[in-house]
């Protein structure tokens, strides 16, 4: 039983995450009690994260401004612009939410998913990071020129979070490594499924905390509208795939999969404590799912270019350049 268990989970990585925000709406009392423990949660996420990074690669990209700055900006500054536009225009209603949703950083447990989708892990933390430290910057610009409304980002808490649930998980991780290097390699797979199993009961419990008393209704024009610009999303992360073309897929896919991929919390808490009174949070929350359901044909198609990458590889091997 318990090797089919991991079998279903190693399968449906994907739908498991899906699942677990569903699993929060639909029965906010059973997992709300969790809320609590996000934090802790986070960082042996992010310590398993860490035990499968490689500290040079990792100081590599870090360093490498290019790539970074194409990410940042695209991230930070162009995706919540150009989804906020068009809906300004067409479904007002909704151009708040989206908004919301696309000026937050990229979400801290994306080492996690990139891992899962073949990316590079290392570089996902570095995005992370990178567009997490910038957020307190650019979140209140963007607001301002689309809002012109002032938005006061908990600088302090969002730094004291990025402490507990990055540098210090990952110190750990790096100590422990370098004293039990095999044994660690050894259970690889256990730190993965860990992580997976502790995610899915993060966005539960998150989901279930913000629900509340929110009513969540989806008609036809709503399921319109969304759709549209979860298409549009993924347009937007095939964009920063073809921007970064002068990388490997594996980092390619990195990038475009941090463009979708946003810090679910801190966007619920923005609109629960700037717009509470528009009652954004149900909106916010059907994007967040229609975002997590938007992360299965992004899997397809980074697949696709993985395999692709490899054929290409065993091409060049069988066949070198005299």
């Amino acid at each position: 039983m318990l090797d089919r268990l991991r079998h279903i989970i190693a399968d449906n990585q994907i739908l498991i995450v899906l699942l677990a925000l569903v699993a929060g709406v639909l029965l906010p009392e059973v997992f709300r009690p969790l809320s609590p423990y996000g934090t802790p949660m986070l960082m042996v996420i992010f310590f398993t994260s860490s035990l499968r990074l490689d500290i040079k690669e990792l100081w590599s990209y870090a360093r490498d401004w290019k790539l970074l700055s194409v990410a940042n900006g695209i991230m930070l500054i162009l995706m919540p612009l150009v989804m906020w536009f068009p809906l300004y225009l067409f479904a007002p209603d909704w151009a708040l939410a989206f908004l919301i949703v696309g000026a937050v950083p990229t979400g801290l447990t994306i080492a996690l998913i990139a891992d899962l989708f073949g990316g590079n892990t290392a570089l996902a933390m570095i995005i992370s990071a990178t567009t997490s430290l910038l957020a307190p910057l650019t979140v209140p610009f963007v607001f301002w020129l689309v809002l012109r409304q002032q938005i006061d980002i908990p600088v302090v808490s969002l730094f004291e979070s990025l402490f507990l649930t990055i540098v210090i998980p990952f110190a750990l991780a790096m100590l422990v490594k370098s004293r039990a290097k095999k044994a660690i390699e050894k259970h690889d797979l256990l730190w993965r499924e860990i992580s997976l199993v502790l995610f899915g009961l993060l966005v539960a419990g998150i989901t279930a905390d913000a629900v509340g008393e929110s009513s969540i209704s989806l008609g036809w024009n709503e399921l319109g509208i969304v759709t549209l610009m979860i298409i549009f999303m993924g347009g937007v992360a095939w964009l920063a795939y073809e921007l970064t073309s002068w990388r490997t897929p594996s980092e390619r896919v990195t990038v475009a999969l941090c463009m979708v991929y946003m810090n679910n919390t801190l966007a619920l808490y923005l609109g629960n404590r700037f717009f509470h009174d528009q009652n954004v949070v149900p909106k916010l929350l059907i994007i967040l799912a229609a975002v997590n359901a938007l992360l299965i044909p992004i899997k397809w198609g980074a697949t696709k270019a993985l395999a692709k990458e490899g054929r290409s590889r065993k091409q060049r091997v069988a066949n070198p350049v005299i």
